[in-house]
């Protein structure tokens, strides 16, 4: 796996289709496995492999993938603070308070006066 960024996106194919290999290091599985297990369209996860093999995450041996053990501590870290991300975003007040007209008028002000610096 390459330094740098981390390709996958939440909630994509490719996402849940190495979180599932990720959580078997080390075992081999066909697309038609994978989808039975993943609840996704074989088609869907034959792409996905594709992309995480070229993307250098998960590696073929004829018509199985599997996870590297190797590599499979750094994926799942990768794969943990996606979902930290993600949980952060889902848990955020929806709400903008500094985004309505006048909540500068609410904020005490930082500037000191003459008679507070005694």
């Amino acid at each position: 796996m390459s330094e740098g960024s981390f390709p996958v996106t939440p909630g994509s194919s490719e996402y849940t289709t190495l979180s599932f290999l990720v959580a078997r290091c080390g075992r081999r599985f066909s697309p038609g496995e994978i989808a039975v297990h993943t609840d996704i369209s074989e088609t869907k996860v034959s792409n996905a492999v594709a992309q995480l093999v070229k993307w250098g995450l998960v590696q073929q041996a004829a018509t199985d993938f599997y996870v590297d053990p190797a590599q499979a501590k750094e994926i799942r870290q990768r794969l943990r603070s996606l979902d930290a991300v993600v949980q952060l975003f889902e848990t955020a007040p929806t709400d903008d308070a500094y985004a309505e007209p006048g909540w500068t008028d609410e904020v005490p002000s930082l500037t000191v006066s003459q008679d507070d610096r005694s």
